[in-house]
């Protein structure tokens, strides 16, 4: 209905227009000035109502094409298809563009002797600023009231002595050293002690680090690049 409404109203928009050319042709010509100027007037007083009716079809035909566009999707849905506002894509891929990164971040918790040089729990490690790091031993701590329950039903005290041979003063802390077990995934640094040490040239240090970690042993304690296995005592 609103399209033939829409071609209606041309039509008449289009006699206007003609009537109008008319009027200004007659109304050049001296003999049909009067006939020419009310041509004009009449064309001109008419066409504004039929512009407006004009206009108003092509508001309301705009609005019925989305609906039975909407009542076409409706109708499809409801047979059980699946509409799609992807555009056509079949890329079921794109929903995966983030695999990868999800994947290193899992890498990154888990323990790989190869990107480590290797030591024994109780042996030295030399690095280039010239200090001596050494994991002595790693002992089993049961934990106190301050502390929740451990998640291998024990937490691990890994005994650090710390030496600088340098010449600058080298600064250390806790949360450097890091803790796998026999599985390879990472244990967390309970911040028992959580120092912070400057070490002057010629200074030693022993510290302790406490760790709830998620599987037994043997574990690997890691710094920077180095890492030390042993067994808990």
């Amino acid at each position: 209905m609103t399209v033939l409404l829409l071609i209606f109203f041309g039509f008449l928009l289009f006699l206007c227009l003609v009537a109008l050319i008319v009027g200004v042709i007659l109304f050049i010509v001296r003999k049909g000035k009067m006939l020419g100027a009310l041509m004009m007037a009449g064309s001109l007083v008419l066409a504004f109502p039929l512009f407006g009716g004009f206009m108003a079809s092509i508001i309301m035909t705009a609005p019925m094409e989305y609906h039975n566009n909407s009542m076409m999707m409706h109708d499809d849905l409801m047979d059980g298809s699946t509409y799609d506002d992807t555009g056509g894509s079949d890329d079921s891929s794109s929903y995966y563009d983030d695999s990868d990164e999800y994947t290193d971040d899992w890498d990154e918790d888990e323990y790989y002797s190869d990107d480590y040089t290797q030591y024994k729990v109780g042996q030295a490690a030399e690095f280039e600023d010239g200090t001596w790091v050494t994991v002595s031993k790693l002992e089993k701590w049961t934990g106190d009231s301050e502390f929740q329950t451990p998640m291998a039903g024990f937490y691990v005290k890994a005994t650090i002595l710390l030496e600088n041979k340098g010449k600058e003063t080298v600064d250390f802390y806790a949360d450097e050293f890091q803790i796998y077990d026999q599985d390879n995934f990472d244990g967390d640094n309970t911040y028992k002690e959580d120092w912070n040490l400057s070490l002057k040239p010629g200074a030693k240090a022993t510290r302790t680090v406490y760790f709830d970690v998620y599987g037994n042993g043997p574990f690997h304690v890691v710094l920077s690049d180095v890492s030390w296995s042993g067994s808990v005592k």
